[in-house]
């Protein structure tokens, strides 16, 4: 099997257990809601002592600090419908090194439909990057974007101008350090 089907593969699964995850969700918010009532009323009968109802808090808060992050994806309606600030990347890659291709972000439920954008195994779903710390679709040592045409809604958008980790001075051309 090849990378490319591995990472289809992979992405589905994933996708269909945050669906399940989200129903579980809303059977837990059910049954919390039920036992907060249950606890209200055993309080108000006076069978339980309001430190019972703190106790419970106490242990509900434990546990939702120990739950893992969810898997995060951004929003974006189309991709291909994102307008894409005017500057002219090619020629300013000599001097930003392509910095951009450095930052990391969420990729969208489009990006992997696609199957063309790859993301961090370890992080669903946020863009790949490879030892570098430089994105793995970004095109070495030349620069450029390997998946130009399906590139996600995050890069066709972003405006380094204003970036003071792109730039000190776009105008000038002066990169950040």
């Amino acid at each position: 099997m090849d990378l490319d089907a591995i990472y289809a593969s992979l992405t589905a699964a994933m996708r269909r257990v945050e669906d399940a995850r989200g129903r579980t969700d809303q059977e837990l918010a059910a049954l919390q809601a039920q036992l907060a009532l249950i606890v209200d009323v055993l309080v108000g009968s006076g069978q339980l002592g309001e430190g019972h109802r703190k106790l419970l808090q106490r242990v509900a808060k434990k546990a939702a600090e120990a739950t893992r992050p969810r898997v995060r994806l951004r929003l974006f309606i189309d991709k291909y419908a994102v307008q894409c600030p005017d500057i002219d990347c090619p020629s300013l890659i000599p001097l930003c090194r392509a910095r951009c291709c450095s930052l990391s972000f969420e990729l969208t439920s489009q990006d992997l439909d696609e199957g063309k954008v790859r993301w961090e195994l370890e992080e669903p779903y946020l863009i790949r990057h490879e030892r570098d710390g430089f994105c793995s679709h970004l095109a070495r040592p030349e620069g450029g974007c390997t998946i130009y045409e399906h590139r996600p809604a995050t890069c066709r958008s972003f405006d380094c101008r204003e970036d003071r980790r792109i730039w000190l001075d776009f105008e000038k051309r002066i990169p950040a350090p």
